[in-house]
């Protein structure tokens, strides 16, 4: 595409038909005009935003809530996307908000989720960049999630992109085999030259009811679990039942090995789901899990977590969706601060708007 002329750009912008010295200008194309001319380019986003309020005063075992009491604008998403199913393509994903302190400790409000160039040739896909994690049952879109917060998995043992390359083949619906190499186990340790990480996956639906994905990541030294040095092994398995239309099931199993030089310590966790659909705009959501940290690898002593969240969407129009949730976590030995002690107990309230365009 041609630079646009800045005295069409200014045309448009104050609404004259013409520009002295440019009245042959060619009008600047909208972004519909754009997406119509390139077909397969594709750009959507969303913007999300919460109220959060805690029995705790401080936020304990949490990937994205900060506040314990209070209105945040967590996300504001735009991706722009061009992957044919053959040949070349590409895609980025901006992120903006409070929970892109994750992404960029350098810009605590801005950065960048993933970006990825790709080629498909065949059952054959290659993609090199930013790369969405492939273990966990949740993702960073909250407009993807049933819950509002995030699992104990996604937060203690489960990395969220990678700096590397990937190779996918599809054998069939039922099997795709991936393969890559990336920098470090997550993004905390993306600027470790010593830190490779490789991982091997598969997935595929054997049925219209039933999917699946497991992938194993293996990593060199780096200080990603505990801030603790040492080589380590993650093990992720995802599965989900579509027991009807309006009822289904999913399972998340993490099992976490570090060997530390002087001996392995372990974390393993596991994750239950269940939705209902009441209606087609109401939705009920549960999620129950169990951290078991017996080695002190996760929380830096010997441990065991469980967590509790019923949650209810909303969808009274097109691309809106309103979230409400409950949510209680326990730990065997007092692990969340409460002014100045610590509790065995955190309990928690969230409601989420949500839309998506």
């Amino acid at each position: 595409m041609k630079p646009i002329k800045l005295a069409a750009c200014l045309g448009v912008a104050f609404g004259l038909n013409g520009v002295a010295g440019a009245t042959d200008a060619p009008a600047v194309p909208d972004l519909g005009a754009v997406l119509a001319a390139t077909p397969g380019l594709s750009v959507t986003g969303y913007v999300a935003s919460s109220y959060t309020h805690f029995d705790t005063s401080t936020v304990g075992q949490r990937q994205f809530d900060l506040k314990t009491n209070g209105f945040t604008l967590n996300q504001a998403s735009m991706t722009v996307s061009y992957l044919p199913s053959s040949g070349a393509g590409a895609s980025a994903t901006l992120l903006g908000g409070e929970d892109a302190s994750y992404l960029a400790a350098s810009a605590p409000q801005f950065g960048v989720a993933t970006a990825y160039a790709q080629y498909a040739l065949g059952a054959l896909t290659m993609m090199a960049g930013r790369l969405p994690t492939l273990a966990g049952a949740e993702v960073v879109d909250p407009v993807a999630d049933n819950e509002i917060s995030r699992s104990l998995l996604f937060y203690d043992l489960e990395p969220i992109y990678h700096d590397g390359v990937r190779a996918s083949y599809a054998v069939g619906d039922a099997l795709t085999l991936t393969g890559g190499v990336s920098n470090g186990i997550n993004y905390s340790s993306n600027g470790t030259s010593d830190s490779k990480l490789v991982e091997f996956g598969a997935s595929g639906a054997p049925s219209k009811q039933l999917s699946y994905s497991a992938v194993y990541y293996y990593a060199g030294t780096n200080s990603y679990y505990g801030g603790k040095p040492g080589r380590t092994g993650l093990f992720d398995f995802v599965g989900n039942y579509t027991a009807t239309d309006a009822l289904s099931f999913g399972l998340n199993v993490d099992l976490v090995s570090k060997d530390l030089g002087g001996g392995t310590q372990r974390a393993d966790g596991y994750a239950l789901y269940a939705n209902y659909a009441l209606s087609g705009q109401l939705t009920l959501s549960g999620r129950g899990e169990y951290l078991s940290d017996n080695d002190g690898l996760i929380t830096g002593s010997p441990n065991k977590l469980k967590e509790l969240t019923v949650a209810l969407n909303y969808t009274p129009a097109k691309h809106l969706k309103l979230s409400a949730e409950l949510r209680q976590d326990k730990a065997d030995n007092p692990l969340f601060v409460n002014g100045a002690a610590t509790t065995t107990k955190q309990n928690s309230f969230e409601l989420m708007a949500a839309y998506a365009f």
